[in-house]
């Protein structure tokens, strides 16, 4: 009985054994690297296969995380980035997998694809021929080389070549496409082009492009009744194509048939309502057709038809806000955030819309996890700029931008946006490169030539500068800005009838255009007739009673021409218009203060700081007018609050600095805050002249003095300036100076505290 349990155990111990054994070779092999890249490989031609783009690029980075010279993860991953729309970090995948492996002969040919759509045809005929040194009957070759001669505006060597392609090839649809546009390019070839795309649509029915290009060709030709067959054909083959839903669209609206090409999107917008474009379809063919006012009750419906469709309702969001339902907007993007928050879509919604309520860090943040979450997605690139440039960070706006045209080198809203800070800093070299870089690769952009045009004018390049704006407008005539700098111009040109001409009809384009009217203005002022430029002002506000901006236009006006309680009244309507506007709050100040109801702009700020406690500046200007009105306590409170949020605001620094060493206080801070100051606004004759005195109290006479001359001669008018410079003379004993620069101080104000410190100075010698 013993040895039969014995016999037992040791079967069963056998068999456990064997089970450790298989176990751990299970075990064993899923530690292989090999196996490992391969299984992730798998699995992420599976995820591509349905469509899963995302699911997919993170399997194949997973793969490459095991191996990084796996070439057929590169490969499939750079396939990946290219159905993404990613096409520099396509490009890079293409030339690693091409390094690794040279014979991977399909990647070459989408590396010379890339390479051809990036403008560089030569080092595309390189992967071509390459391809036909190591397989001299290849048709992708052929076909790739046929268009890099089309592109080169060869089309004879561009037929030869995709001639070759379809002898090796005959039955490969896009190749018979190709031919077929070619053949297009030449009415007289226009029959056999038609041929070439019937046979492409014989041999793939699902080839949308084949379709469109055939109705096209048919229209042309009069054919009206088979152009609209194949326009309706490429969108029932390919019903997920945009393009093809477009082109029936347009096609309608070329007959003049706006009920057909408003269903036709209207169709589109909810088979496609589960992507981000496919949902803007209607909303875009509504601007494009002028008809913006119908989009908000268009949208309306589809949600209600549609309530779980996350980009309807956000585009939905979108019109709302644009149509000043900010709070039904919020309503809307405040459902979506408690499923969706994580999405960058409703993320950017978010943010834009706290941008819109003057919470500009809170959308920042927003907007950085959002950009953090989502790297591939240019749009959030783009608003994290665009809130990074309002925060007044423009570093990061820059990057931003940056990071938005490496994902997407197409994108013109980033370019534009670089063009727009390029333009602010007075970079007018990197303006002229930006602007030059989007005239080549968009030749029909109206802002190329704008910015371009911009750069020249401030080079004094006069006549190239005139010659792009007006191809700007040319090319754009609604182009307000393109008319503004033309106008602009040709008033500089003294063609003062030609400019004015210009900048009223960019005020029709825009009624609310304050940029406009404000160079209309500025004519007038020059000219000495400042009624003008009121009553200019004034007939605007009754064409755009709307616009704050003009309200905002008007009041600096007023305040410019000496009538500061219509300035007051003016800027008090643009605040009752929009209580955000920080410009009208400003341009009541300066009325105020030149009023002298210092007091009554206290007022206002108050209440501006408590609903903007982020703002740096707010906390500054209050300190400065509860300074001017000798409230010292509470102007120092206000600074240390102001560089509690931003340490590097140099007005704050500089006048809490000027306050700590009136007051005998701690001059150790009172000299760091000084330099802050410089260092932040280092053209200032006042920081000089604040770190000067702090450098007066430490009894370091030379660098005060250093600094007071450059001041003195930078603000030869104030009177402290020259007060503090006679001090320092008289400090190093340069009585003679001293003398000099005391009583010019007397002279510039003689009845102000400083002349009476200045009086007792030249007394003591």
């Amino acid at each position: 009985m013993m040895r039969i349990q014995s016999a037992q155990a040791m079967v069963q111990a056998r068999s456990v054994l064997i089970v450790l054994a298989a176990s751990g070779c299970i075990l064993g092999c899923s530690r292989d690297p090999n196996v490992i890249k391969k299984k992730y490989l798998g699995s992420g031609e599976h995820y591509a296969s349905e469509g899963k783009l995302k699911e997919a690029y993170i399997q194949f980075s997973n793969a490459l995380r095991v191996d990084h010279n796996y070439s057929d993860a590169h490969y499939q991953l750079a396939k990946t980035l290219i159905q993404m729309g990613s096409m520099p970090n396509a490009f890079g995948e293409l030339k690693k997998t091409v390094a690794l492996d040279p014979a991977n002969l399909p990647a070459r040919i989408d590396l010379g694809n890339l390479l051809l759509a990036g403008g560089e045809a030569s080092q595309a005929e390189e992967q071509a021929n390459a391809v036909l040194a190591i397989q001299n009957n290849n048709a992708d070759a052929y076909a790739l080389l046929s268009s890099i001669a089309f592109t080169q505006g060869n089309r004879a060597l561009a037929a030869t070549q995709i001639q070759h392609a379809l002898q090796i090839d005959p039955n490969r649809s896009s190749f018979h496409l190709a031919y077929g546009l070619i053949e297009t390019s030449d009415p007289a070839t226009a029959g056999a082009a038609v041929q070439e795309l019937q046979k492409a649509i014989a041999l793939d029915p699902k080839n949308a492009t084949a379709h469109m290009v055939l109705a096209n060709l048919l229209e042309h030709s009069g054919d009206l009744i088979q152009a609209e067959a194949q326009e309706i054909a490429a969108v029932q083959m390919a019903p997920q194509n945009i393009k093809a839903r477009e082109s029936l669209a347009k096609f309608y609206m070329r007959q003049g048939n706006s009920v057909k090409a408003e269903d036709t999107m209207r169709q589109a917008t909810a088979a496609l309502e589960n992507t981000p474009d496919g949902a803007r379809l209607l909303h875009d063919y509504y601007q494009r057709a002028g008809q913006q006012g119908r989009a908000q009750s268009a949208y309306a419906q589809l949600v209600a038809d549609n309530p779980k469709s996350l980009y309807l309702r956000l585009v939905y969001a979108r019109i709302l806000l644009a149509n000043g339902d900010s709070e039904k907007a919020k309503t809307i993007v405040a459902d979506l955030l408690k499923t969706k928050a994580k999405d960058p879509e409703v993320a950017t919604m978010n943010g834009i819309l706290l941008l819109q309520d003057g919470k500009t860090n809170d959308a920042y943040q927003v907007l950085q996890k959002a950009a953090a979450d989502a790297p591939e997605n240019v749009q959030v690139r783009l608003w994290l700029a665009r809130v990074a440039y309002v925060k007044g960070n423009t570093s990061v706006a820059q990057q931003s931008l940056m990071e938005a045209i490496h994902l997407d080198p197409t994108s013109i809203q980033a370019e534009d946006g670089l063009a727009q800070i390029a333009n602010q800093q007075g970079n007018y070299s990197a303006l002229y490169d930006i602007a030059s870089r989007v005239v080549a690769a968009h030749p029909r952009y109206s802002n190329g030539y704008l910015w371009r045009g911009t750069a020249e004018a401030q080079q004094n390049q006069i006549d190239k500068a005139n010659a792009d704006f007006q191809q700007a407008v040319q090319l754009n005539p609604k182009n307000a800005d393109a008319l503004i700098a033309l106008g602009q111009l040709q008033i500089g040109q003294r063609k003062a009838a030609d400019g004015v001409k210009n900048l009223q009809q960019a005020l029709s384009i825009d009624p609310g255009s304050a940029r406009a009217l404000d160079v209309i203005a500025s004519y007038y002022l020059a000219i000495k007739q400042p009624e003008k430029a009121i009553a200019a002002a004034q007939e605007q506000i009754t064409k755009s009673p709307s616009s704050v901006a003009l309200y905002d236009e008007l009041a600096q006006l007023q305040v410019k021409t000496g009538h500061a309680a219509d300035a007051s009244n003016t800027a008090e309507k643009a605040m009752q218009m929009s209580p955000a506007d920080s410009n009208a709050l400003m341009t009541y100040t300066q009325a105020q203060v030149m009023q002298g109801s210092v007091e009554q702009a206290i007022d206002k700020w108050k209440p501006w700081t408590k609903s903007h406690p982020d703002s740096a500046q707010a906390f500054t200007i209050l300190g400065s007018l509860q300074q001017q009105q000798g409230q010292m306590a509470k102007a120092v409170n206000s600074y240390r609050r102001a560089l509690a949020l931003m340490p590097d605001q140099a007005v704050a620094a500089n006048n809490l600095a000027c306050l700590m060493m009136d007051g005998k206080q701690n001059l150790d801070v009172a000299f760091s805050l000084a330099q802050t100051a410089r260092r932040n606004m280092p053209d200032s004759p006042n920081t000089a002249d604040t770190l000067a005195w702090a450098y007066y109290q430490k009894a370091m006479y030379a660098p005060a003095r250093s600094l007071l001359q450059q001041a003195v001669v930078a603000a030869p008018n104030d009177s402290s300036i020259h007060y503090h410079l006679g001090m320092t003379d008289l400090a190093l004993a340069d009585k003679k100076n001293a003398a000099l620069q005391l009583k010019a101080s007397v002279a510039l104000d003689p009845h102000s505290p400083t002349a009476t410190l200045a009086n007792q100075a030249l007394h003591s010698f």
